[in-house]
């Protein structure tokens, strides 16, 4: 899905870094503007934002609840009218399922983290195990091998908050994504069953696969 292709009147949920603070905000979007979209003011900490480098936001299709997950490449203020809006230009994080990797589990859940208790990132948690998990970042985003990090992200929009620590141990590319790659430190039991949860929704998955195959492969007898 391009950009310019969300409805107009959808609401949309943005994670953005504005002043350094992570900040998650709701806009509607008004109309395409040329590649990107004309979207409802944007206000963080109660100030009119001018311009945001980080962020990403989530638009869900009412009809058949599919989520799409979209990077920003900028988000600025504009006069549209005599009357400050706001333009979001991105595109879609789509991931192949063939580069996803064995024992680790997709989540693609957005979520803000901090680097070191100071860098302040808008992310995508994009897979998670026992051991580690993986984000998408900002192609600005400075953060290194040996860096801390903290992550929180909610699995959806009734459930409590969920923490992630680790080290960054390598940074590497998902598709044409930024990302880093992390070592899991001091797992929690809420993160803990959040893992259980995926394992087992990935094994049903496999299993119905399965089932699948094993309908096609039946030679019925007359």
């Amino acid at each position: 899905m391009k950009i310019y292709d969300i409805p107009q009147g959808k609401k949309i949920t943005i994670n953005m870094v504005y002043n350094k603070t992570n900040y998650t905000v709701e806009a509607t979007v008004i109309t395409r503007y040329g590649d990107g979209v004309l979207i409802t003011p944007l206000f963080c900490g109660g100030e009119l934002i001018d311009i945001c480098n980080s962020a990403n936001f989530e638009f869900v299709e009412a009809s058949t609840d599919t989520h799409h997950l979209f990077q920003a490449d900028n988000i600025s203020r504009v006069d549209f009218s005599g009357t400050d809006f706001h333009v979001i230009h991105g595109r879609e994080i789509i991931i192949a399922e063939n580069q996803r990797k064995a024992a680790r589990y997709k989540v693609q859940i957005m979520g803000n983290a901090v680097i070191n208790r100071t860098e302040p990132l808008s992310v995508v948690v994009h897979d998670i195990s026992m051991r580690g998990f993986a984000l998408m970042i900002g192609k600005n985003s400075s953060c290194k091998v040996g860096d801390r990090v903290k992550v929180d992200f909610y699995k959806d929009a009734k459930s409590q908050k969920l923490e992630l620590h680790g080290i960054v141990v390598r940074r590497f590319k998902i598709g044409t994504y930024e990302a880093i790659g992390c070592e899991t430190e001091n797992i929690t039991p809420n993160v803990l069953g959040f893992i259980m949860d995926k394992k087992t929704e990935d094994e049903k998955k496999k299993e119905a696969v399965a089932a699948v195959k094993t309908d096609k492969n039946i030679v019925w007898a007359v």
